[in-house]
């Protein structure tokens, strides 16, 4: 083993001595161009080469933006972030090329090869456990790591004298692969690895055990979120993020490709939701249906595998379902966090499976997991970094095999953090924006800094402890399915009283159980909100930060209930009493989401109702119009009718999958005297006016009815008549069939505008 790193390092030096001289020779356009370097490589710091050029046939020479004549030499001293000096080269016709001298930097060379090494050796670690399942004893430690690790460095640096590389361009390009289908797929085939053995391995263990509540607890869930969607249909249009995402991933250019380096499993189950159904939404809605399900389950059976009885279970998951924090837990656009919530708890079951019986194939799906969960968003990173705490206070005298669970679970968010870390460094943006964590502002110290976010803290706990409750109560007022509402609690009751009768049913937990439950779960809500409260995009948008409250928030309400009826002696009276408390919480809490889901659903059909008035009107654009949407309405009254979505760049989007091949290059929603709606492409409209130029411009009129109309000429703020410009009729097609498509994607707004 000592002498694979001499060997290597004796090949670097070779490599290093025999890399031949840079230098370009080439001629274009009557141009002869002759760049050249006296050595490949600069070994010290502060090192430069000599570097010269010959020019014929030229206009004009800029190096490193510094203008030069035909010929003549020059030092050049690379910085660490510099691969060679850029010649940009004209010549008399006009043509521009440019051309880069690769002149080898060593220092930057190592440092891109320590990065390399740095991204590798939580891979290295995780083979280690793949192949030893070690849990009863420390890692070694000799020489033998340290000199594999060296030579790993020295294999990265001797492959720098062949091709030079930055580790964050290589990341940069991977953009590209997480956009593809093929990559959507093999998400879909990794979480199909993740959650198909899973389901078959409890399936089996709750049939080989006679676990007959349990059924009964997996039907009463499913039979709960069907009642949710009955009133609505699986088939109702589909929220932003579907529009956007959806059409990101069929090729409209979008500013969602500067997340897929960091969120690259983010659309994987968009592969299985189109396979479900391709022209409309019920693809989408059926898997948040079974997602939710699997939700349930999945927490309901981590409580179990923490030998929690039936009942407290039960209870516990079901206000884990219902509690009333997330305002946006029934619209798609919460479709991400629910998946990545999903994901955790695979894992989370996943690791106390691997706890029992140590194996390979469960360690590996626990990091699919784990992968999954930080790949699809980042919103549980923090929850991640806490769970050891659950195997270290179940067995705190067993030090290695904490130890090396704890290793072996941290190994892929210290990998991401890594990742983000490389992608940073090489000025890639971060989850679509400049910066991550929000910065101590200039007019805000450290002290009123920590402050702010204390502020932030106590609104969460003010929305879990008391806001959520009390908006649920009286939102019941709103609900128009309240009989739905009420056959889904007397179900939940009908569950609880027979499993409070089951005699095979364990006893409720002691009043110190209770504490536990209760101080555990206060303490947990704060992990819950985690980085969400620390990016400066999303710690204003609360529904993210409360997408994994009701992890500890359930904990702790069954814990305070556990708590209030500890001193009631009697089983049966104390069960009885927990039934009926709960009962009396939850049937607001389901009352809600019946309320949330009705909103979502009617902001959908509203801008649905919108795309379908335009649709009908104009089936078919030339492939050169412009499309505006125009209105008198402000910002808020589009915000009060549930269409201010379409402000955003969703219209756009909307308009790409609805008309397909008949749609027209891009599409607005302008507001009379203000601005236009904001675009992913280029040919977005800043503002229109009388000046503006429509000769390529079809344009329609939203009323505050939300009626929409086709303008045969422009208002009189747009210069009316005296516009000549404006022609709408050599750019459109009314007489053409409705695209497919529109049929599909709108057909719950169709039948609703056939029933008004």
């Amino acid at each position: 083993m000592r002498i694979l790193p001499a060997a290597l390092f004796l090949l670097l030096l070779a490599g290093i001595a025999g890399t031949p001289a840079p230098a370009i020779k080439t001629e274009f356009d009557g141009a002869s161009v002759e760049i050249a370097a006296d050595r490949a490589w600069v070994l010290l710091p502060q090192g430069c080469v000599t570097i010269s050029w010959e020019l014929e046939g030229i206009l004009s020479i800029y190096v490193d933006d510094q203008g030069k004549i035909g010929w003549g030499e020059m030092k050049y001293c690379p910085a660490t972030d510099a691969s060679g000096p850029l010649f940009e080269i004209t010549v008399e016709n006009g043509q521009l090329r440019k051309y880069e001298l690769n002149v080898r930097h060593f220092p930057t060379a190592l440092a891109q090869s320590l990065v390399g090494l740095l991204l590798i050796s939580p891979c290295i670690i995780a083979l280690f456990y793949l192949v030893t399942l070690r849990m009863a004893g420390p890692i070694p430690l000799n020489a033998s790591p340290v000199l594999a690790l060296l030579a790993l460095l020295l294999f990265l640096m001797l492959a720098q004298t062949a091709q030079p590389y930055a580790i964050g361009g290589l990341l940069g390009g991977l953009g590209n692969v997480f956009t593809t289908r093929a990559w959507h797929t093999f998400g879909l085939a990794l979480a199909g690895i993740v959650f198909i053995p899973l389901v078959f391995e409890y399936c089996s263990q709750a049939i080989r055990k006679r676990l007959r509540a349990d059924f009964l607890v997996i039907s009463v869930f499913i039979v709960f979120i069907l009642l949710l969607y009955l009133p609505y249909g699986f088939d109702s249009i589909g929220q932003k993020e579907e529009w956007i995402n959806r059409a990101f991933l069929e090729g409209r250019p979008s500013r969602m490709s500067r997340e897929v380096l960091t969120r690259f499993f983010g659309h994987f189950a968009y592969p299985l939701a189109e396979a479900l159904d391709s022209n409309s939404f019920v693809g989408f809605h059926l898997l948040n249906f079974l997602m939710f399900c699997g939700k349930l389950a999945l927490f309901y059976v981590f409580l179990r595998r923490l030998r929690v009885d039936t009942l407290s279970a039960f209870v516990t998951t079901i206000v884990f379902m219902v509690y009333p924090v997330n305002s946006s837990l029934m619209s798609l656009r919460s479709f991400p966090l629910q998946l990545s919530m999903l994901t955790l708890l695979a894992a989370v079951n996943l690791a106390l499976d691997y706890l029992r019986k140590p194996g390979r194939l469960t360690l590996l799906r626990l990091w699919l997991a784990l992968i999954l969960t930080l790949a699809i968003h980042e919103i549980a990173f923090v929850i991640i970094l806490v769970v050891p705490l659950l195997w270290l206070l179940r067995g705190p005298r067993k030090t290695w095999q904490n130890f090396n669970m704890t290793a072996i679970w941290c190994l892929v968010p210290v990998l991401k953090i890594i990742y983000l870390l490389v992608l940073a460094s090489g000025g890639l943006r971060i989850y679509g924006i400049h910066y991550v964590v929000g910065p101590v502002r200039a007019d805000r110290n450290i002290l009123e800094t920590v402050v702010y976010y204390a502020d932030v803290i106590a609104d969460v706990y003010r929305q879990v402890l008391w806001d959520g409750w009390h908006e649920a109560i009286v939102g019941m007022g709103e609900n128009t399915y309240l009989a739905h509402t009420l056959i889904a609690v007397a179900l939940t009751a009908i569950a609880m009283a027979l499993l409070a009768m089951d005699k095979r049913a364990g006893a409720l937990p002691s009043r110190r159980a209770a504490i536990l439950w209760l101080v555990g779960g206060l303490i947990f809500i704060l992990p819950s909100i985690g980085v969400g409260m620390w990016i400066d995009k999303y710690y204003t948008e609360f529904w993210r930060l409360y997408v994994n409250v009701p992890f500890g928030a359930s904990i702790a309400f069954f814990g305070l209930l556990l708590l209030l009826t500890a001193p009631i002696r009697n089983a049966g009276i104390r069960k009885s009493l927990v039934i009926v408390v709960s009962l009396l919480l939850i049937l607001p809490a389901t009352s809600r989401l019946f309320v949330q889901h009705g909103y979502f659903n009617d902001r959908a059909n509203a801008k649905a109702s919108i795309l379908l008035q335009i649709v009908e009107q104009v089936p078919h654009y030339d492939s050169k119009a412009r499309m505006v949407l125009l209105t008198n309405m402000s910002l808020d009254m589009l915000s009060e009718l549930g269409i201010d979505e379409l402000w955003t760049h969703m219209f756009d989007s909307a308009i790409y999958l609805i008309y397909g091949e008949d749609r027209p290059m891009a599409s607005s929603l302008c507001i009379l005297g203000e601005a236009c709606s904001t675009n992913d492409i280029d040919e977005s409209l800043q503002n229109l006016d009388a000046d503006t130029d429509y000769r390529d411009i079809v344009v329609f009129r939203l009323y505050d009815d939300l009626s929409v109309e086709l303008l045969r000429e422009l208002p009189s703020e747009l210069g009316g008549e005296q516009n000549h410009t404006y022609n709408p009729e050599r750019l459109i097609d009314t007489s053409a069939p409705m695209p497919p498509r529109a049929l599909a994607m709108l057909a719950s707004a169709r039948r609703a505008s056939a029933n008004p």
